[in-house]
């Protein structure tokens, strides 16, 4: 059964390091009382702790990291133990009772890149730490990444080692029913090294059921009694299990009931990208089977991309008109060339994707240390004209990848924003799309 609540949850939108008012990479999708973990960079755990975050860390059921940088991965091992009750080992001679305590507990399960198990089991094992919660980490390998075959550490449970299809993606390595109704596939996306890009796509929905096309049938005297010796007393929860398991009842006088049709609007989708400066491979991904445009790459609901850098001449000191960088002036294109140089796009490169991509909402994510959160706490000590300057900063970063998006037209007055700045502690829900209709998005 697809979730009902799907909603993102930004932990760290600082690019590289942290700052005052951002912290380094995470962020949490919640799907209704589950929470997965998009990377996971030092001080991921002590953000879930804020009073402003208002995710419980044992509900914690999976972690996803898109590449191996630094600031993408330094918080898992802290992130892991304390989801796992994480502490060190016991004295040299005695058994620790929580290797063997927790060999029929379910693990957290893991997903990333080559390396990552080498990264854990190292970090772990240096550090002599012991979980009471297992973890098992699937590695998505490149074709020409050997699979690790590496002793585990005592916490460790064997995971897969997921090669990509003939089309260079990882489909479903989560299963709609695996994920709870959601299914995960991932693509590779164009950074300094390799990295992923996530897509998470929700099951189709039952249309909402007609009871007075079934009642007449399950409520005949055949039909009730032969339910009645399988053990059915209220023939009409028969309704219930066409909606869940889809699966056609035949009754005792030969009627066939069959569920409900699906949504034809289909479920929820949501891109969530590492570092990159070209994740135009990810629109193919999400593109519907049959069509061969990269402009048909159908609705997302939500995608988030990195915007690292950007060119604000009237905004940013080091940009202001007369200034020069190796010589030359600078300029939008010069920025955008830098920003590639380092893997890193700007809002314009992220709003043309999400065009491509056909994005609902577009929310920009890893951004420098040059673009404060005008409203965090740790802005409190600034000066309201630098608070002024800074929200101004976000405003024209949200401007121009929006133009992008939208194909070099301005938003519409009263239309609907579609663009944000992420900030840390933000929240946005994706409405589910047969209750939407002209429902805003509910951003916190």
């Amino acid at each position: 059964m697809p979730p009902d609540i799907i909603s993102v949850t930004f932990l760290g939108t600082a690019a590289g390091r942290p700052s005052t008012t951002r912290n380094v990479s995470s962020l949490v999708v919640k799907l209704d009382s589950k929470l997965w973990v998009f990377d996971a960079g030092e001080g991921t755990q002590h953000q879930m702790m804020q009073p402003d975050c208002r995710l419980a860390m044992g509900r914690v059921a999976r972690i996803f990291v898109t590449h191996m940088h630094a600031d993408h991965v330094n918080g898992l091992p802290g992130l892991l133990c304390t989801i796992s009750t994480g502490e060190g080992s016991v004295l040299p001679g005695q058994e620790d009772p929580r290797i063997g305590d927790s060999l029929g507990t379910p693990p957290t399960e893991i997903y990333g890149p080559s390396g990552l198990r080498l990264f854990l089991r190292t970090c772990l094992g240096l550090t002599q730490s012991i979980l009471s919660r297992p973890y098992v980490v699937h590695e998505l390998l490149f074709a020409d990444e050997p699979e690790e075959v590496g002793e585990l550490h005592p916490s460790e449970r064997r995971g897969r080692s997921i090669r990509p299809d003939g089309d260079g993606y990882w489909r479903d390595f989560v299963g709609e029913e695996e994920g709870g109704g959601i299914s995960v596939s991932a693509g590779p996306i164009q950074h300094t090294i390799r990295c992923l890009g996530y897509l998470l796509t929700e099951s189709p929905r039952s249309l909402p059921i007609q009871p007075k096309l079934y009642i007449p049938h399950l409520k005949s005297p055949t039909n009730a009694a032969a339910l009645a010796v399988e053990g059915v007393k209220n023939p009409l929860s028969i309704l219930s299990r066409l909606q869940t398991s889809r699966e056609p009842v035949t009754l005792a006088d030969g009627t066939v009931l069959r569920p409900p049709e699906l949504d034809p609007h289909g479920g929820r989708r949501v891109m969530i990208l590492g570092d990159t400066f070209d994740a135009r491979a990810m629109v193919a991904l999400a593109r519907p089977p049959g069509t061969s445009d990269l402009r048909e790459g159908g609705e997302v609901d939500l995608v988030v991309h990195e915007a690292t850098n950007a060119y604000l001449p009237t905004l940013d000191d080091s940009q202001a008109p007369g200034k020069q960088r190796d010589g030359a002036p600078i300029t939008e294109e010069s920025v955008r060339l830098l920003a590639r140089e380092h893997g890193h796009s700007t809002p314009r490169v992220a709003g043309e994707f999400a065009r491509l991509a056909g994005a609902r909402q577009l929310v920009l994510n890893h951004l420098s240390v040059k673009y404060p959160d005008p409203e965090a706490p740790g802005a409190r000590g600034a000066s309201s004209e630098s608070r002024d300057k800074w929200g101004a900063m976000l405003r024209e970063i949200e401007r121009q990848a929006e133009e992008a998006l939208l194909g070099g037209e301005a938003r519409g007055e009263g239309e609907e924003q579609r663009v944000r700045a992420a900030r840390d502690f933000m929240e946005v829900e994706v409405a589910r799309r047969d209750k939407r209709g002209g429902k805003k998005a509910r951003v916190q």
